[in-house]
Formats: C-alpha cells, sequence, structure tokens
C-alpha cells in the first residue's frame, strides 16, 4: 500500500548528483531499493487503474512504469552514470520512451510534477497526431482551454522557427506547429509527496488529461 514518498529520496537524489559514481551507488544499493524504488513501485500500482481509464493499452508493469537509475550511455554524450531523479512512465508497450505518448509523474531534486506529452522533439508522432487535432478543432481547443485545464497545465515544445503549417484554425497553430507537443504540470512542494494523499492530486491530473489524451491518439 501506498504511504507517501520519504525525504530521503530527495536527499539520495542530491547526494548521487554529487556521488555520481559506481562505488556510491553499490555502498547505498538498498537504500535506493527501501527509500526510492519500492514507495515508487506501490504509487505506479496505486494510479494504474487511472492510468487504464485513459489508455487500456498501456503496459503498467511496475519494473517498466518505474525508471531505471541507472542510466544507458552507449549512445550519449553524457557519460554520467546514474540518474538523480526518477519517473513513472504510463505508455504503450513497443515502443522506446522517446517514440511515445507518456502519461508520466516524475520527481526530482527540487520538486515533482505530472503530466502528458512526448520526450524531446517527435516528428513520427506529430505526423500522427495533426491530422487528429485538425479534425476535432474546436472539441481539442475547448478542452485545453478550459480553466481547469489552463490553470494546471503548461503547454510544452519546441516552436518551430518558421511555422510550417498555417491552414488552420488560428488557435490550433501553436499547437500544430511544435516539433513535439506536452502538457506538464510542476511545483516546488515536495511536502505534498510524503503524504498518501499526492495520489489523489495526481489521479485528478490525469482525468484532466484522459479526453485530451484519447483525442490525440485517435481512440474516441
Amino acid at each position: 500500500m501506498f504511504e507517501g514518498l520519504n525525504q530521503d529520496m530527495y536527499s539520495f537524489f542530491w547526494e548521487i548528483a554529487f556521488n555520481n559514481e559506481l562505488s556510491f551507488y553499490e555502498a547505498n544499493k538498498e537504500r535506493y531499493r527501501s527509500h526510492v524504488y519500492e514507495p515508487l513501485k506501490e504509487l505506479a500500482l496505486t494510479l494504474t487503474p487511472a492510468a487504464q481509464q485513459i489508455d487500456a493499452a498501456f503496459n503498467v508493469r511496475p519494473s517498466t512504469v518505474v525508471s531505471r537509475i541507472r542510466r544507458d550511455t552507449r549512445f550519449s554524450r553524457d557519460k554520467t552514470l546514474f540518474r538523480d531523479h526518477a519517473w513513472l512512465a504510463f505508455r504503450r508497450p513497443g515502443g522506446m520512451l522517446s517514440e511515445s505518448l507518456v502519461v508520466y509523474a516524475e520527481f526530482e531534486r527540487e520538486g515533482y510534477g505530472y503530466g502528458m506529452g512526448m520526450y524531446g522533439a517527435n516528428p513520427a508522432l506529430m505526423r500522427e497526431i495533426r491530422p487528429r487535432l485538425l479534425a476535432r478543432a474546436d472539441e481539442f481547443l475547448a478542452l485545453v482551454n478550459a480553466p481547469a485545464f489552463k490553470e494546471r497545465y503548461e503547454v510544452m515544445g519546441d516552436a518551430f522557427k518558421r511555422p510550417k503549417i498555417a491552414d488552420a484554425p488560428e488557435g490550433l497553430l501553436p499547437f500544430l506547429n511544435r516539433k513535439g507537443l506536452s502538457f506538464c504540470f510542476s511545483s516546488p512542494n515536495q511536502i505534498k509527496t510524503l503524504s498518501p494523499e499526492i495520489v489523489d492530486e495526481i489521479i485528478e491530473g490525469f482525468h484532466l488529461l484522459q479526453p485530451v489524451y484519447r483525442l490525440m491518439m485517435g481512440l474516441e
């Protein structure tokens, strides 16, 4: 049962950021498992029903949902061994995180957040999504401009330097002319995550995202 995260998780993130080496991780492996991974796994299990309401095809195995502490540095210029943050990512199986539209919650050294979107630029996925937004422009704009949605989520995603799409409703253009599209909430108030009540906040946020995700994915 999820009882809230703990302050030592955030302490661990700070410490591994400044001691990012195998010896530190090995000396703190059990601490990581009990104070970071296990609470996040319980949170993932608790959030799973809400995630499945968004998309029944999500992979909900905790080992897949909870991010790994060890980074894959094979194809990265950044050779840092370990992450100093963690996330939960609900997405469909078969694609990499960078290829997917993800519903997520994240926990960092200085705060937490949740939302839905793409990990950076995603040309292939945006090509699939743009026609769906155009076909249901009024419905999409009503969802993302609803006061409760706008108050909670910030629109993210790098815009094209030169807009590529002009023939669309004016209100839709800022969403279409992006390399990727995300809706993100973030807060520095880590204390809220130390209580099981954080589940209610995240689930409420997921419910706001549900019709937007399903429209973008062409599910209804």
